[in-house]
């Protein structure tokens, strides 16, 4: 998960909150305490951690709130605004016009991964069905135009750019008019790395943005850069008209504070945030949903937009017998591909607002549904639709089929047969109204309860 430190850390302080048995100040005082040392470990600008936890804790002892409204409640609510105002406080604006010739201006310092980010750009833009065209007028990084050539060669896009000029001014116009004359819908721009010290090369990107008059200047920033991640935005800002962020680099242990920082600093919202090298490795940004992963609240809302692209649909046929307890071994094999699709497991228990569980137990859950499926591989058709059916010489061959132990058979087994006592009382409770997902048990539920179920009803 993206800032998992930073989320473990808040939930931790959010924790010490909701156990207490009344807030007064000492409480708010200790609250803000904590929080301020998990933004700043998470490398936010020390100005704005401030600036952040005074709003906080003004709000938090000055507001008057009804009874009916728990204060513990009051406060997270608080921390979660904040939280989101400092993100843009909405997602970036749309600039994109369909019927139009739409430029994307990317601008950014030395290492930040602008060139990827192009790439993953052109492969997001196209597979929403544009016409995508990038163009290169780095003359400074030796290797940058064949690299942004790699790129585009991978996603399918054309590339402009001439490597023998050296004045970007000219390759910036007569490459882009190449491209619109080719009738693309997006032409995404490249630009120099530029370090806010470089005056000439600031120059020049200003003089980029005023030839070709972009629908929108994306800054790209490092997530690793950390506070000095507001000093740069802060330039960039001054010298362009900054309209959104894409903030890289943040997957592994990137404390990713600087996406924060960066907000602050040019007024302006995340667009994307980089999640790994690969080129769909793009995520669209929305503050409220990304805040309340963060804080360990459920977001649903992306898990079932997942669930859509990965086109699974509910068989009729499987929910009728599943409300009649029969779910079988063949089922749990379809629940199992389901989930695949969508995405590995830690992604999906994020999603429901178990980012902040420990990744040994993500992982461990990660490994049980791999061996799962290679067993469930190895079993006859009758096998899986009768799993009484399979005593010790099945389990045998299945064992030699499938290259684990006896005791995986056995642990699979038996946990089959708990999660059907289970799958008959979640899909009653959908058949009441209750809100879950197809090929998910338990999805409905907090994270924390579910989780609690595999760690202990299915031993994971």
């Amino acid at each position: 998960m993206v800032l998992e430190n930073l989320g473990r850390s808040l939930d931790n302080a959010i924790r010490k909150v909701k156990r207490l048995p009344k807030i007064d100040k000492d409480a708010i005082n200790a609250l803000i305490q904590d929080l301020q040392r998990a933004l700043l470990q998470a490398d936010v600008q020390v100005e704005l951690v401030f600036q952040m936890t005074e709003n906080i804790k003004k709000e938090a002892m000055n507001t008057k709130i009804s009874q009916r409204t728990k204060r513990k409640d009051f406060i997270i609510k608080i921390i979660h605004d904040e939280l989101i105002k400092t993100l843009g406080g909405k997602r970036a604006l749309i600039r994109i016009k369909s019927g139009k010739k739409n430029i994307i201006l990317l601008v950014g310092i030395q290492g930040s991964g602008k060139t990827t980010t192009v790439g993953k750009l052109a492969h997001f833009y196209k597979s929403k069905g544009y016409s995508v065209a990038v163009v290169t007028t780095d003359t400074w990084r030796p290797g940058a135009y064949e690299q942004l050539v790699q790129l585009a060669n991978q996603v399918g896009v054309n590339c402009y750019g001439n490597p023998k000029e050296k004045n970007a001014l000219k390759i910036a116009v007569k490459e882009t008019k190449k491209a619109i004359f080719k009738g693309h819908d997006i032409i995404i721009v490249d630009t120099a790395g530029r370090h806010k010290e470089e005056k000439e090369l600031m120059k020049e990107m200003v003089k980029i943005e005023q030839i070709l008059k972009p629908n929108e200047v994306i800054l790209v920033i490092d997530g690793t850069l950390g506070q000095q991640a507001f000093i740069q935005a802060e330039e960039f800002s001054k010298a362009t008209n900054i309209g959104s962020i894409i903030v890289t680099k943040l997957d592994g242990t990137a404390k990713g504070g600087g996406a924060l920082s960066a907000c602050a600093a040019t007024k302006a919202s995340i667009r994307f945030i980089g999640i790994g090298e690969k080129i769909d490795a793009l995520e669209e940004f929305d503050p409220t949903s990304f805040v309340g992963t963060l804080l360990g609240v459920p977001n649903l809302e992306a898990l079932v937009q997942k669930v859509q692209e990965a086109e699974i649909e509910a068989d009729p046929e499987t929910i009728k017998r599943m409300m009649r307890g029969k779910f079988t071994l063949e089922d749990l094999c379809h629940q199992l591909k389901a989930i695949k699709k969508v995405g590995k497991f830690k992604q999906i228990i994020s999603m429901m607002g178990g980012s902040n569980i420990p990744d040994a137990l993500k992982e461990d859950a990660q490994k049980n549904l791999d061996k799962w499926e290679v067993v469930l591989n190895s079993m006859t058709q009758l096998e899986k639709e009768q799993p009484k059916i399979i005593k010790k010489t099945r389990k045998r061959r299945i064992s030699i089929g499938a290259g684990v132990d006896y005791a995986i058979i056995n642990k699979m087994l038996d946990q089959y047969n708990q999660m059907k006592k289970m799958m008959k009382k979640f899909m009653q409770m959908r058949q009441k109204g209750g809100k879950g997902m197809p090929g998910m048990p338990g999805a409905g539920k907090s994270a924390q309860q579910f989780m609690k179920k595999l760690g202990k009803d299915f031993k994971f």
